[in-house]
């Protein structure tokens, strides 16, 4: 469970209290979960404090044990938010209720994907970038790219980093090309482990061309053996093997063998 889910919600409070509602009513954990269609498992996480009930499951639980759902999740900010989506729809909730980026951060991962979108939708110009990770796993792909490329427009590449695992490929592939006709290959090493290797290896073969076998050695291990091949024969042939020497770990071993024939470098 999110640490910003235990910040709004005490998990050991709230499954006291699902077990004290539940022994009351005199059924089992399985009984419980027969009831809300979940297995036993889940209901003895509640009870342990482990985990929170998913947002969808509270009407159920609220109903079976007829209470508030002040009374599963005892009262707090958060309760409040939930307890008022649950009485209206998300588009209705946020004509009437401010919402701060923070608070929708906390309740995010009790939220359906379309709803932290629509939550997110009203904050997301009053949003850093440096904070989009602690709500990037609950939002849609649509949305983080949206915001990725916003990023790079304005602050680079680097700016990607912390996000980089929730942007999609196109993404990355297209703001990578970008960063790299603008500032080169050394552009993409912050990000480099999440651009494609095609991409990699089409920016290699251009700054090798421009700069030469050293240009390659900080992307070096993101680039495909068979480019690094081509650019260290290309390197040898018109420079020698030392021109090798930065590259070299990174060189096949066949490739070493075939232009060094025994030198040092083998």
């Amino acid at each position: 469970m999110n640490k910003r889910v235990m910040a709004v919600f005490d998990m050991s409070k709230v499954g006291r209290n699902i077990a004290k509602l539940r022994k009351r009513m005199g059924i089992t954990q399985m009984g419980l979960a027969d009831k809300l269609g979940i297995s036993y498992q889940a209901v003895s996480n509640w009870e342990r404090g482990e985990t929170m009930p998913d947002i969808s499951k509270l009407p159920l639980i609220k109903e079976i044990f007829d209470v508030s759902i002040d009374e599963i999740l005892d009262e707090g900010k958060g309760t409040q938010i939930l307890q008022n989506m649950l009485d209206n729809t998300t588009k209705d909730f946020l004509q009437h209720t401010e919402i701060s980026f923070e608070e929708i951060s906390e309740i995010a991962p009790l939220l359906r994907t379309e709803q932290v979108d629509e939550f997110f939708e009203n904050v997301k110009n009053r949003v850093e970038t440096s904070d989009l990770l602690s709500i990037a796993p609950f939002i849609s792909e649509d949305v983080i790219d949206e915001c990725a490329k916003k990023a790079f427009e304005k602050e680079g590449i680097d700016a990607l980093v912390s996000i980089a695992p929730f942007i999609s490929d196109d993404v990355i592939d297209e703001c990578a090309k970008k960063a790299f006709e603008k500032e080169g290959i050394g552009a993409l090493v912050s990000i480099a482990p999440f651009i494609s290797e095609d991409v990699i290896d089409e920016c290699a073969k251009k700054a090798f061309e421009k700069e030469g076998i050293g240009a390659l050695v900080s992307i070096a291990p993101f680039i495909s053996e068979d480019v690094i091949d081509e650019c260290a024969k290309k390197a040898f042939e018109k420079e020698g093997e030392r021109a090798l020497v930065s590259i070299a770990p990174f060189i096949s071993a066949g490739v070493i063998n075939e232009c060094t024939q025994g030198s040092a470098l083998t």
